[in-house]
Order: structure tokens, then sequence, then C-alpha cells
């Protein structure tokens, strides 16, 4: 998928630029891991299936309304898969949303849908179907507070120090342990990410760009400014960590966190890499 990937990561996602909601930082965490690495994250998920591409999520109604969904894949079989993130629990709510945006989404592309919820924060036993007339709707949960932090940084630990070979696929437990249950701090959860992928081998240097940039963008919505600002100083070998010694702190986590919030996650891995594109973002968010 990595080829596919490329072309498409390139485009401007109007729809999520658009949309003038303010994600909670789980439901921007899963989106950042989804956009990157969905190959590797589904069968992290049990669902079955092969993706070939990141399916568009604007819906236009009928009254020219816009409607955002969090995110679509479309697999080889034809089906689509959508997702949604949530972090507070609406209820019947968002049940009836979700309902509209997999109707009009199954209508307008002709595709069979199913929603799949990710369930972070501390929701743990959320309302996943309602009857209403004849007809019964349902959403396939995923709840990620059922999964434990401190297990995933265990079999990681041991795998590393039996010396057996660490995969991308093994590490995207450890980038979603955030979102996770454990006794574990959310400071040892990024200190573990980052070495983890230190120490990968098996990434190129593209994906280990990739998994820092993620990592890094999800310790920016998640750690307080304390613990941030240790983390920085923890990962200055890093690609990003060198990019913070040469023109500051300050102004590189300005950079990024106005890139999460317009959602343009790939550019956070191209600041990484490309001063010259780099230069051209400062300018572009007057930085």
């Amino acid at each position: 998928m990595e080829k596919n990937k490329n072309k498409y990561m390139e485009m401007p996602a109007a729809s999520e630029q658009a949309a003038d909601v303010a994600h909670q930082p789980e439901d921007a965490a899963m989106k950042t891991v989804m956009q990157f690495f969905a190959d590797e994250l589904l069968p992290y998920l049990g669902i079955k299936g092969e993706v070939i591409r990141i399916a568009p999520t604007e819906l236009v109604y009928l009254e020219v309304k816009k409607l955002f969904e969090d995110f679509n894949l479309e697999m080889k079989d034809g089906s689509w898969l959508h997702f949604e993130f949530q972090s507070s629990n609406e209820g019947l709510k968002s049940l009836k949303r979700f309902r509209t945006y997999e109707a009009l989404t199954s209508y307008l592309h002709d595709v069979s849908v199913t929603t799949y919820v990710l369930y972070s924060g501390n929701i743990r036993h959320p309302m996943t179907k309602f009857r209403e007339g004849l007809n019964t709707y349902r959403v396939r949960p995923i709840t990620m507070k059922s999964k434990n932090a401190d297990k995933v940084l265990e079999k990681l630990e041991k795998k590393i120090k039996s010396g057996r070979h660490v995969t991308k696929s093994d590490l995207i437990p450890l980038i979603l342990t955030p979102l996770m249950d454990g006794q574990s701090s959310l400071m040892e959860r990024f200190r573990a990410a980052f070495c983890t992928i230190k120490q990968c081998k098996s990434l190129t240097s593209k994906e280990t760009q990739k998994m820092e940039a993620v990592v890094y963008a999800m310790a920016e919505k998640f750690l307080d400014e304390f613990d941030l600002n240790q983390l920085r100083k923890e990962v200055r070998m890093t690609r990003i960590g060198k990019m913070m010694l040469e023109e500051g702190e300050n102004r590189v986590s300005q950079l990024i966190q106005q890139l999460i919030q317009a959602n343009r996650m790939d550019d956070i891995r191209k600041a990484t890499s490309d001063k010259k594109y780099r230069e051209k973002l400062y300018k572009e968010f007057h930085l």
C-alpha cells in the first residue's frame, strides 16, 4: 500500500481543512495513525481485508450542508470501511449521526459500508445499536481502554531483549498506547515509543521519520508543558529533535501544532526531512 499511499497522501484534504470542529486529542491521534498506517492497524484491530486507498469523507447534503466523516477506507472487494473516533460517549445521538453518514455514503458512492467506532478516553461500554421503525442500526465498537499499555510495552521489551526482529506492525500498538488503559504514565509510553523506533533496524529512513512524526504529534496533544519540554530534551538525536536544536523549540512546536490543527500530518514528516519545505511552511503560517 505504501506506493499507492504516497500518491494520495500528497492531495490536500479539503474537507478536513474546511471543517471548523475542535477535535479531542484522542480523535486527532487516531486519524493520524489511520492516515499513515492503515495497512498495519486493521489487522491489529481484528479487521480483515486489503485497503487500496483512503476514500472521501466529505458528504454534500441536499440542503448543501456538508457532513464530515472521520475516516473512510476503500477495500479491495469494493466495500468501504467507515471509521469514527469518539472520545466522549454521546450514546444515541452519535449513532443516529453515524447512521446518516453511512446511508449517504452508501447512496452517493454506491458502495457497501461498515462503520467501526473507536472509543477512547474512559469509554468502556458504549451504546452500539438501536432499533427504530422496522430497522436495527449497529456499529462495530473498538474500545481502546479495553487494551493495556503496560502489556504492550512489556511484550515489545521482551522481543527486543531476545534479539527478535521488530516489525512496523509491532510498533502500531506502541503508538496507540496513549489511548489505552494501564499503570504506566504517558511520559513512559512516549519515551518507549521513541526508544523502540530508534532501535528498530527494519524500518527505512522514511518510515522512521513517519513514526517519529506521528509519535511527536501525539505527544504534543497529550503531554502537559513540563513533560513535553522534558521529552524534547530526550529526543534531540531524532530528526525532529535536531530540527528543534537548529531552529528553536517554540518555532518548531508552533509549526507542528498548526499542521496538526489543519490535519496536514504528512507535512509534519516532510518538514523533518526537507529544510526548504520547512521554510515554506514557516512563511505560510507566519512563524
